[in-house]
């Protein structure tokens, strides 16, 4: 199992803010430094790299699961009336 650090989402969150003022504004054009994209980069890297890894251990965890299910049927014979 990959490790738990908290990803940093601030980035996202940002350029999602930024992305909806531009819009609410009409802009025709949206610009962001280097420094931005290359954080906002690192975010998404993180991000996907995370969800892939919990896309794994689910399924992982739900073959698990199929693998270790236990079917128990008992039949005995029963008995057979007369009508």
């Amino acid at each position: 199992m990959q490790s738990k650090k908290k990803i940093q989402t601030q980035p996202i969150e940002d350029f999602v803010a930024r992305v909806r003022t531009s819009k609410r504004k009409q802009d025709k054009t949206f610009v962001m430094t280097m420094a931005d994209a290359e954080t906002l980069a690192d975010s998404l890297a993180q991000t996907m790299t995370r969800l892939v890894g919990v896309q794994e251990d689910v399924i992982e965890a739900l073959k698990s699961a199929r693998e270790s299910q236990t079917i128990n049927v008992e039949m005995d014979g029963g008995q057979f009336k007369s009508k």
